[in-house]
């Protein structure tokens, strides 16, 4: 198996020393930049597979960083990190396409961030099972759109009744989305003549894989086209932050991204799309600083 190398660029050597032991003890080689001009220096020595940078840093912002590794090395995977709301940045992550964005601080979960990378750097992006180490998953398939609702009575019988509103409706979007979206595309047909009824068929299957442990729940809704876009999904969540949104494709995704603490998107174009979320239990749903985290080979 290949040994991955990470280059990690931050200012603060706090952030970089934490990020280099958890990557360290999961097998990667690191090094280390403690800005944009540094990390140049460090990749025209030696090319990293990945780059995980700050945003804010003296000088050079890792933005500009993103663009020149993007230009000049189109093969290295980029990873891009804050301590302020990611939201605030949407016009500028839509300007440069960017997708893979965690956060810094209290919200900083290992496991979560390790399978992220691990999936990065390995292009295998698509499997709810990387965030839940040795727990086995529930799966099903749905053929009809009105049967969403038994298995989601299910999936929510074990969580707390706090949360079990939220998921209700992130699943219900979700799986929504995957049908009449993703399988039958109906975009811009009005809601009220799609057939929550309508059979598929057993080949564009909509696959809902959930699991859970004593920390979290997570549940995976795929659907067989990869129709959704990277470019898309910026686009709503730009247009969302300005309250200007009309899709109602686009609305539910950021109803998803506002009600559950962790929503990931990963796309194989014109193959399959998965959306995951990711709820933790000792917590309410709100909208505090969240990871975006939509990959797309």
């Amino acid at each position: 198996m290949k040994k991955y190398t990470i280059l990690i660029v931050d200012d603060e050597a706090r952030i970089r020393k934490v990020l280099v032991d958890i990557l360290q003890l999961q097998g990667y080689d690191t090094c280390e930049a403690v800005n944009g001009e540094d990390a140049l220096e460090k990749i025209a020595k030696c090319i990293p597979d990945l780059v995980i940078s700050d945003i804010n840093m003296p000088g050079m912002d890792g933005f500009q960083l993103f663009s020149i590794i993007h230009e000049k090395y189109p093969d290295i995977r980029h990873i891009l990190m804050t301590s302020y709301d990611v939201d605030k940045y949407i016009s500028i992550i839509r300007k440069y396409n960017i997708g893979n964005i965690l956060t810094k601080g209290a919200g900083l979960n290992l496991i979560e961030v390790t399978g992220y990378i691990q999936s990065i750097l390995s292009g295998d992006i698509f499997g709810l099972e990387r965030y839940f180490p040795d727990q086995p998953l529930q799966q099903k398939s749905l053929i009809r759109y009105s049967d969403a609702k038994y298995v989601c009575d299910e999936i929510t019988a074990e969580v707390p009744k706090k949360l079990q509103p939220y998921l209700e409706v992130a699943i219900d979007e979700l799986v929504s989305n995957a049908f009449f979206h993703g399988v039958l595309q109906l975009t811009g047909i009005p809601r009220e003549l799609w057939r929550d009824d309508q059979q598929i068929d057993e080949r564009s299957a909509i696959k809902v894989s959930w699991v859970q442990d004593s920390e979290k729940i997570g549940v995976a809704i795929e659907d067989p086209r990869g129709n959704l876009k990277k470019t898309d999904v910026l686009k709503w969540l730009d247009a969302c932050r300005e309250e200007q949104i009309g899709s109602e494709h686009g609305r539910g995704l950021m109803l998803v991204r506002k009600l559950i603490d962790r929503m990931i998107i990963n796309i194989d174009p014109g193959k399959r799309t998965e959306c995951i979320v990711i709820q933790y239990l000792n917590k309410n749903p709100d909208i505090a600083n969240k990871p975006l985290m939509v990959h797309e080979l």
